[in-house]
């Protein structure tokens, strides 16, 4: 007998694509073989948040000056709470425990649920195929689906991603040049100028004077791709460089090493260079080296620990990047929705602009990659992105960091394929494109979140590695010392009992370009390479998509707040 609902022609509502496909954007994975179905699979699924508009309203009421609501700040529980979706992640676990999948982690408010399977049954699940790939560069294989991930429709409403599914580990990028760097003792203690940027050069050069951080307030360094910082490093260049001794705080992911650097002074570079000079601009701050061992999916594995942490530092920064074009929208949602709650709590976040130009480090060496390609997470609107200067090293004007005014590297910045601008940002934005001259080449996200928003000296920094000092350059030095800056602020605020300023570009852009240093001078045309492109943005008055509103001087950014 035929049911009703074959009598009626009835069809079962298809599944619905949550993770697109993505390996066939990449030029650098090729697909090895497909799986064999046994291999075990560790995905999240992002539950699907309620009020992620309200938590936006909220981030900027309590950022912007003049709000009623100006830096009065929710608890961690409040943040969480205001964007939980308990009957979406309920689907999920019923669904999940239904198939008979076991669930591994659960964030507690249901944000994120992780599970583990084999790749066959994830197939099945998710109506699609897994694969293993190869990155042609490194060699490394990963397990990924190349085809759509689906989800039953019933689970649409409670699921706005899968992390881990079809999104690949972004590119790695070239590694700098590392030059020996010879200073005498006067050289390492002067704040004069000397061709070599110290600790000593920036706080005189940026008038940050004699202050100095409190242990009640907390920054971090975000760290992966398989950098160790040195204890023994840090402790030689706080001697050599005049700095009190202390310690890293908190090692999370435990990847601090003093042999590593010693094997290959590259294996240590990123971690040094942020750690040494994050603790020289803002001495005493107690900080955290926050080291994301899974190389693969680092954003991602940030996203799911920074949502778990009880207490997550006030100040972070970022100095690495992927091609925004390349991220999931998944991922860049996730991203976006925790930078937002971290913000409405009071904590900043600062990411690198990158230090490839607009072309960003897929051009490096290789012209045909030309073209606008921006940096996520710098992309962001919910971030303080930091571009990079030069001419402070040797007391020259301060001017766009370039390889072409031999820089080594080119600050990055641009306009989001992914991101609106936001509304503190329009008029700024308007602004320069009224003023702009030369007018930039056609090509660029018309309509994006423009970055960076500040900047700061990035070429040829003093840093102690393996024992060693070499000069290290990018905008990977200027995120980490524009955010030593920001726990200087709050050290202060925090000894007046006054909340920290948390999320300050809404503050930034209120107060314009007087408030920094205007840099007018360079562009961002060329790469970290003898590559320069036809693309790229002038300097000019004003904020502009080189070095945003210009370098803080802490004086006055300290005044801001």
């Amino acid at each position: 007998m035929l049911s009703l609902h074959a009598i009626l022609g009835y069809q079962p509502p298809s599944p619905v694509v949550v993770e697109p496909k993505m390996h066939h954007l990449r030029d650098d994975f090729r697909i090895v073989a497909p799986a064999i179905g046994a291999e075990v699979l560790e995905l999240t699924f992002a539950v699907a948040q309620k009020n992620v508009d309200k938590l936006e309203q909220k981030l900027f009421a309590v950022s912007t000056p003049g709000s009623q609501e100006f830096r009065k700040y929710l608890t961690r529980d409040q943040a969480h709470a205001l964007t939980a979706n308990p009957d979406g992640a309920k689907s999920v676990v019923s669904w999940l425990a239904e198939e008979k999948v076991s669930i591994t982690s659960m964030h507690s408010h249901g944000h994120y649920i992780r599970a583990s399977a084999n790749a066959s049954t994830w197939g099945r699940l998710l109506s699609t195929r897994f694969s293993h790939l190869i990155d042609t560069e490194s060699g490394e294989q990963v397990l990924r689906a190349t085809a759509d991930v689906h989800v039953p429709s019933a689970l649409s409403h409670a699921v706005s991603g899968i992390l881990r599914a079809s999104s690949l580990p972004p590119r790695t990028r070239p590694r700098h040049e590392l030059k020996a760097v010879t200073l005498s003792a006067e050289a390492k203690t002067s704040a004069k100028p000397q061709g070599t940027i110290t600790p000593n050069v920036l706080k005189s050069f940026y008038n940050v004077g004699s202050a100095e951080g409190v242990t009640s307030v907390s920054q971090c360094v975000f760290e992966s791709l398989g950098q160790y910082y040195s204890p023994s490093d840090l402790k030689v260049f706080e001697q050599d460089f005049g700095i009190p001794t202390e310690k890293v705080a908190t090692d999370t992911g435990g990847h601090a090493s003093s042999t590593m650097c010693g094997t290959n002074p590259n294996n240590c570079a990123e971690a040094n260079l942020d750690v040494q000079y994050m603790m020289a601009m803002s001495e005493v701050s107690p900080t955290t080296y926050w080291y994301e061992s899974n190389q693969n999916t680092p954003f991602e594995s940030w996203i799911e620990a920074v949502a778990a942490d009880p207490s997550p530092p006030l100040v972070n920064s970022i100095s690495y990047g992927s091609i925004e074009s390349e991220v999931a929208d998944s991922v860049a949602t996730s991203f976006n929705t925790e930078a937002m709650r971290l913000g409405v709590q009071g904590v900043s976040v600062f990411v690198s602009s990158g230090d490839d130009g607009v072309a960003n480090f897929v051009a490096r060496g290789k012209a045909s990659a030309c073209g606008y390609n921006p940096s996520f997470p710098a992309s962001s609107p919910y971030v303080t992105a930091v571009g990079a200067t030069q001419g402070v090293e040797s007391g020259e004007p301060e001017i766009a960091c370039s390889e072409a005014t031999g820089g080594q590297i080119t600050t990055g910045g641009g306009f989001s394929t992914k991101f609106d601008a936001p509304k503190y940002q329009t008029d700024a934005i308007s602004a320069y494109f009224a003023g702009a001259s030369p007018a930039p080449e056609a090509g660029y996200a018309s309509g994006g979140r423009g970055y960076p928003d500040v900047a700061m000296s990035g070429f040829d920094y003093a840093v102690v590695i393996a024992g060693n000092t070499y000069g290290v350059s990018g905008t990977s030095a200027s995120s980490p010392v524009v955010a030593g800056m920001a726990s200087l602020v709050n050290a202060k605020r925090s000894a007046s009992n006054q909340p920290a300023i948390g999320f300050i570009n809404p503050v930034l852009y209120a107060a314009g370009v007087s408030s920094f240093n205007d840099i007018i001078s360079g562009n961002n045309k060329c790469t970290a390479s003898a590559v320069c492109c036809s693309q790229g943005f002038y300097s000019t008055s004003g904020w502009d998509p080189v070095t945003g509103l210009g370098s803080v001087d802490f004086a006055k950014f300290e005044a801001l707040f």
